[in-house]
């Protein structure tokens, strides 16, 4: 059996704050009538996959772009 061994990956993607109903009825169709829902992002990868994380999750592992990091892109 393989050694199993550790990595940590980075990307850049675009996010913004969005509550879970609102991000599955716009992006995914579904009716959230009487659910519950979470604060989170939608978050879009750079190969243009949509995706939606809970609050927490999100912010423990990205951090916003500082202004002079981006002028570096």
């Amino acid at each position: 059996m393989d050694e199993e061994k550790t990595y940590v990956g980075t990307k850049i993607i675009k996010a913004f704050p969005m509550d879970e109903c609102s991000f599955l009825e716009k992006h995914k169709g579904e009716d959230v009538s009487g659910r519950e829902t979470r604060l989170g992002y939608c978050v879009k990868y750079p190969d243009g996959y949509v995706s939606w994380s809970p609050k927490g999750v999100f912010e423990s592992a990205y951090r916003e772009v500082t202004e002079e990091e981006r002028l570096l892109l």
